[in-house]
């Protein structure tokens, strides 16, 4: 799946694939359903299952996707859907590529299974979780690999790198350190991974993703308090 994620390449990548995975629903969802309805902080998250299936080239993909509604603001509701939507088409697109380059077999189907989880909902931020887990023909399967999306809706916008939510770079260099090492507590010879974290309720989720290698752990908000922007904190900490 993303043995490594670049965050910088993957917002370019969302500025020039817009409404690409509407499309992709519209033309190849067989099964779109609605399963669920929670409300926080006048948002409304609606869950819907979308199941897509390519028997040509043996790919079935199975989806949970968020739509956030915003009664007060539909603009802002509108770019917090797109910037969702686009993700989960880069995870798709990334698991399509790896389908065209997965060994020939007997017809073995490839799947790629996303869960997303709504991590924190506040007047300041919304962040979710996507869980991928896939299967590729004749590959031995991976880890599942959690990455994370995390939107500003003061300033309506996606945090695209993590050290916005941290004092400065210095404090947000020492909170990478710490959750690393939180992370990695159970190797001697700390391996080589990619830090991907997103709020949530007094802490952090987190994650370190490298080659065959997907560690998840959620990380207490005592643990870098004091590096993280008081603006963020109150609302992390509420």
């Amino acid at each position: 799946m993303l043995k490594k994620i670049l965050i910088i390449a993957m917002v370019v990548a969302i500025s020039t694939a817009a409404g690409l995975f509407y499309l992709f629903i519209q033309y190849n969802s067989k099964n779109t359903v609605e399963v669920a309805v929670a409300m926080d902080n006048k948002l409304f998250v609606s869950w819907q299952k979308i199941t897509v299936k390519e028997e040509e080239k043996n790919i079935s993909i199975n989806i949970t996707v968020p739509r956030v509604i915003i009664p007060s603001n539909y603009d802002l509701e509108e770019k917090v859907n797109k910037a969702i939507m686009e993700y989960i088409e880069l995870l798709k697109n990334d698991f399509i590529f790896s389908v065209s380059t997965a060994a020939e077999n007997n017809g073995e189907i490839n799947v790629l299974n996303i869960d997303t989880e709504i991590l924190h909902i506040s007047p300041r931020l919304i962040s979710l979780a996507f869980a991928a887990i896939e299967h590729l023909a004749g590959i031995k399967d991976d880890n599942p690999e959690r990455t994370f999306l995390v939107f500003d809706l003061i300033n309506e916008k996606l945090i695209i790198e993590g050290n916005e939510l941290f004092r400065d770079d210095l404090a947000w260099s020492k909170a990478v350190e710490i959750m690393k090492a939180s992370l990695l507590s159970n190797y001697q010879e700390i391996p080589s991974c990619d830090l991907l974290f997103a709020p949530k309720h007094n802490g952090l989720s987190a994650s370190c993703i490298g080659e065959h290698l997907s560690i998840t752990k959620d990380v207490p908000i005592s643990m870098i308090q004091e590096f993280i922007a008081p603006s963020f904190l109150s609302d992390i900490i509420k």
